[in-house]
């Protein structure tokens, strides 16, 4: 989700603005593709491990937004039909908004799940599920599937990746989990990302032979 400051930027306005259009947005979004589509799963890179290098303003707005979001969802009473599953490194939190998340998780019962990555990253994941994998008993590893131990077990990997922002990268999301994934690179702001954009990426998708190496 790639472009909230820019777009600040663009439309002369704070960046906690820029960022809670982008938090409105992935809401927006969402629910067209889990109403519109046959689509499951919905990962959302919010924050990567090393965004938090940041400015502590920036770091502390984005922390102020992501409460707004938890109350928001919460305050729904119903209005959202589909789980919400945050994955990552929740210790830079404070009890409060965990305390939120997990009161939001703990309501999951849909079929259908949007999972927001915060304090996530691709190589740190690897890493370690890599030392988990190698803690495990000899014999009974080589029964185990080194995916297992991923921060993303039980999700399937992604169909789809799109990048909003204009850069033509991954930023160190879901690097494992990619290998067959269609890779999507558009320059327009995460907040500016439409409806129609995702039909016209989707009907792409669709347009294409996989093989999947074979």
């Amino acid at each position: 989700m790639d472009g909230n400051n820019r777009w600040s930027k663009n439309n002369q306005c704070t960046k906690y603005d820029g960022y809670k259009e982008g938090a409105n947005t992935l809401l927006k979004l969402s629910r067209y593709i889990f109403s519109y589509t046959d689509t499951k799963y919905i990962s959302a890179f919010a924050l990567s491990k090393n965004n938090l290098s940041r400015s502590k303003n920036l770091i502390s707005t984005l922390k102020k937004i992501l409460y707004e979001f938890l109350n928001k969802v919460l305050n729904e009473n119903g209005a959202i039909n589909f789980n919400i599953k945050f994955i990552g490194d929740r210790n830079f939190l404070n009890s409060s908004i965990n305390n939120k998340i997990d009161q939001l998780e703990i309501k999951n019962k849909y079929d259908k799940t949007l999972c927001i990555f915060i304090n996530y990253s691709g190589k740190y994941d690897i890493e370690q599920a890599a030392i988990k994998f190698r803690e495990q008993d000899n014999n009974k590893s080589r029964l185990l599937k080194f995916n297992k131990f991923l921060l993303t077990a039980g999700l399937p990997d992604p169909d789809i990746l799109i990048r909003t922002g204009g850069f033509k990268r991954l930023s160190d999301f879901l690097i494992y989990q990619i290998i067959f994934t269609e890779l999507f690179f558009t320059k327009k702001l995460w907040p500016d990302l439409s409806k129609n954009d995702l039909k016209k990426i989707i009907n792409k998708f669709h347009a294409l032979e996989r093989k999947f190496g074979q």
